[in-house]
């Protein structure tokens, strides 16, 4: 009994250590890449956009986002399908600011010049006006089409 608890204390220790330097040798052999990007599952997207909104009976439909971080940022770009009542919602509650949709902020902020995907497309929305302002320490830009029921936003963070 006395070296059973000898071993149990020593393969506790061990395996204390292994668990601890784990994560310095994982990122020595295996480094997190600088620029990450992710595409996200639609249902999961749609989930999301539904918390984002704070609408949970809301139809997102045709919803694709993708993710990008980078060490100085952290940009999320969403493509949906949704009723204009969860959109006004939203508008209403974070106090979005109306502001014109110029080329230079579609080059910069919605990032047209270099799409971060082939179905990125905002300007087929055909808007001259956009939504922004700031929700739960993110910037978020919004373009909405009421007619067409299609809307993007793009949200980022600055590290």
């Amino acid at each position: 009994m006395k070296t059973f608890t000898t071993i149990f204390m020593g393969l506790a220790i061990v395996m204390g250590l292994v668990l601890a330097l784990t994560p310095f040798v994982a990122d020595k052999f295996f480094p997190i890449p600088e620029k990450s990007v992710r595409q996200a599952k639609p249902e999961a997207a749609a989930m999301a956009l539904k918390q984002w909104f704070q609408s949970p009976d809301a139809q997102f439909i045709a919803v694709q986002a993708i993710n990008k971080k980078t060490p100085e940022s952290n940009t999320s770009w969403f493509s949906y399908s949704v009723g204009r009542g969860p959109v006004e919602k939203y508008i209403l509650d974070k106090k979005l600011e109306q502001k014109d949709l110029t080329d230079g902020v579609m080059a910069t902020t919605f990032s047209t010049k270099q799409a971060p995907a082939s179905w990125w497309q905002p300007e087929a929305l055909a808007q001259q006006t956009y939504f922004t302002g700031e929700d739960q320490g993110r910037i978020v830009s919004l373009i909405y089409n009421p007619e067409s029921k299609r809307g993007v936003l793009v949200t980022s963070t600055k590290h």
